[in-house]
């Protein structure tokens, strides 16, 4: 497995939630790529001051990278060999360089630090979580918050059952995080609305809501025994949890009363402007959540 690490200088301070989690979620046979991108320097465009020399500016930009080198290879030693890192300095657009450098080395996963931003924030800026949930190729991990490293880790695994989503939890058995202690499988279904079109169907045997829950049920007890013989049974337990509410109170309530820490979904949007505009399920879990989100991509 292939991970891309995307690292700021901050890091190498210690004490990051993305390196915690990605140990803490034991990806198997792991190699990870710590790359850090050194941003376009503010001063491009004094090339065209008489008084700066275009060595120095060469100077500047190679001052910048070994400092950036130096400090990614402390972050490589905090990975550790578990995670078989090494150090890799670009520079550029860092939402950009972080695709490109996952695209070219086959990478399955880019992981960063995350943080939450409002609505207007998050559509204004161009913040690199913001650009990998909507571009990137692979799955992406945002992590969150101080990660507990003696706490066993809990998730909850959001999916609608759709095809796509069968996809993405088939891409979640080959990444096999080991360290995943339970998944509580959600699936959510607005009771309300099936409610308010009861009066215009047919008269059944059993009520529609009734009948929608006993086959979501069914579909997560499927997805479960999936899961179930890729995880270790030792190491992994799991539960099915059939919400009515709508999605994002679901996955709110579900994230508390199972305590957990992390939320997996698929990465869906429907299309690139509803990814774009805060339409999908996924683009707003990922940049709005206090929690750590792992966006799945097939």
């Amino acid at each position: 497995m292939k991970i891309v690490l995307g690292a700021d200088l901050a890091m190498a301070v210690g004490g990051s939630p993305a390196v915690e989690l990605l140990k803490r979620l034991r990806f198997n046979g792991a190699q990870t790529d710590v790359v850090h991108v050194v941003p376009p320097p503010i001063y491009t465009g004094w090339e065209y001051d008489p008084v700066i020399a275009p060595s120095v500016l060469a100077d500047i930009a190679q001052q910048d990278r070994e400092s950036a080198r130096e400090a990614m290879e402390k972050v490589v030693a905090d990975v550790g060999a578990g995670l078989g890192a090494k150090a890799v300095v670009a520079m550029g657009n860092p939402t950009e360089r972080l695709m490109v450098h996952a695209d070219e080395t086959h990478a399955d996963l880019i992981a960063i630090n995350g943080t939450v931003a409002g609505p207007l924030v998050a559509f204004l800026t161009g913040s690199v979580a913001r650009g990998l949930v909507i571009g990137a190729h692979q799955s992406v991990l945002l992590a969150r918050g101080k990660s507990e490293e003696l706490r066993p880790l809990r998730a909850v695994l959001a999916t609608d059952h759709s095809p796509y989503s069968e996809r993405c939890m088939a891409q979640l058995t080959q990444l096999w995080p080991q360290g995943i202690q339970h998944i509580t499988v959600l699936t959510s279904y607005p009771e309300d609305r099936i409610r308010a079109m009861e009066p215009m169907l047919p008269q059944m045997a059993v009520e529609p809501s009734q009948a929608v829950r006993e086959t979501l049920e069914a579909k997560n007890t499927a997805l479960i025994e999936k899961l179930s013989g890729c995880f270790h049974p030792m190491l992994t337990t799991f539960e099915s949890r059939i919400s009515p509410l709508p999605v994002h109170d679901a996955i709110a309530e579900a994230m508390k009363e199972s305590a957990s820490e992390l939320l997996i979904l698929g990465a869906h949007g429907h299309s690139f402007l509803e990814r774009l505009t805060m339409g999908s399920t996924s683009f707003r879990e990922s940049v709005f959540s206090p929690y750590s989100v792992l966006v799945m991509r097939a």
